[in-house]
């Protein structure tokens, strides 16, 4: 078989493929007008899950469809014509395609918790803002500590726009594209959606109706809005009349803490006078209990410990004088008693506690 043979081969089976997969479109589509209107409905609300991997798609009944053959394939066109253009199809996307990270944040971050994580985007991930597209949901707060925990979902431009274009490229236009794993939490799937606003496509249900009661609901939301719009106003307002005031505040504050702590550092030093005696005083006593054979070469005070060191005619007799004295108690010597040769005195160290007037 020659080369034009095998190529009119090629054309003749894509042009079979072609009519094949339009009567598959015919067919199934009549086949859903026998559906019953309030069955048919019931199905179309429910979200359509369409999985996607790294290159292929797999519907919910696990039939895989490569990128590649995505638009030729029989079962991807049943699919779309069951389902497209009724703005409920979700694309769920492998955990592999994306960044996911656990993230830790002040609470008061909850309240503008969309603009906070896009702000703080480059400093967990290696992406930017302008670079990748994110969703988010709470896991916990945490009271105590004044945290809350954040699961990051966070999907690269560049393969976001490579999987859409396929999808597009296969008529289907999805409301939502999610994380796998999150794809059961639809209660946060507005937050979870990794799709931009701008190539989102509205679901039917959640268009602007012209209807009177939809013109009642935004005129009240109008005028709740500008309720709110004035007494944000009022608040600044108010704000700015006491912040001279509250800076006074701030500053008598932070001088009656200096205060404070003057006095508590005063009362200290008046309360650990009070306590032990003056080193005058304890020298007075010591020049007045000691006999005139003996003299001290050092005299050491740290704290209530008392160590004194010198030569005397008679050492024995050192710690009774001393323990008379009701400032000095636990007297004792320090190490052995020595003889000066020179001197022929004995040579003393001994340590005693000094105490207040009261014994304490």
């Amino acid at each position: 078989m020659n080369s034009d043979s095998i190529k009119q081969v090629g054309h003749w089976k894509q042009a079979l493929f072609v009519r094949l997969s339009r009567f598959w479109e015919w067919w199934s589509g009549e086949l859903l007008e026998l559906v019953p209107p309030r069955w048919r409905a019931r199905s179309e609300r429910a979200p359509k899950l369409l999985h996607v991997s790294a290159g292929a798609f797999k519907l919910p009944d696990g039939h895989e469809i490569p990128w590649v053959k995505a638009t030729t394939d029989p079962m991807l066109a049943t699919w779309r014509t069951l389902h497209a253009g009724k703005g409920n199809i979700w694309v769920t996307l492998d955990d592999q395609l994306l960044l996911i990270k656990r993230i830790s944040l002040p609470i008061a971050a909850s309240e503008r918790l969309q603009a906070v994580l896009g702000f703080e985007l480059d400093r967990h991930t290696p992406f930017s803002q302008g670079q990748a597209s994110y969703g988010y949901r709470v896991l916990a707060k945490n009271r105590e500590t004044q945290r809350i925990e954040v699961e990051l979902f966070v999907l690269p431009d560049a393969v976001r726009s490579q999987i859409v274009s396929v999808l597009s490229e296969c008529g289907l236009e999805p409301v939502a594209m999610l994380a796998v794993s999150a794809a059961n939490d639809h209660q946060n799937w507005r937050t979870l959606n990794l799709l931009p606003e701008a190539a989102a496509v509205e679901s039917p249900g959640r268009r602007v109706l012209t209807s009177r009661p939809v013109l009642t609901v935004l005129v009240v939301s109008v005028l709740l809005a500008l309720l709110f719009y004035q007494r944000e106003q009022r608040l600044v307002s108010l704000q700015q009349e006491i912040g001279p005031r509250q800076a006074s505040a701030e500053q008598a504050m932070n001088v009656r803490t200096e205060l404070e702590a003057l006095e508590a550092g005063s009362q200290y030093i008046f309360e650990r006078k009070s306590v032990l005696p003056a080193s005058l005083v304890i020298l007075d006593e010591l020049t007045r209990l000691i006999p005139d054979d003996t003299w001290i070469s050092r005299f050491e005070l740290q704290g209530n410990e008392l160590r004194i060191q010198g030569e005397s005619g008679n050492t024995s007799q050192l710690i009774g004088l001393l323990e008379q004295a009701p400032v000095f108690t636990q007297v004792s010597f320090t190490s052995p008693v020595t003889i000066n040769p020179r001197s022929e005195k004995e040579r003393f160290s001994l340590t005693a506690l000094v105490v207040g007037e009261g014994g304490s």
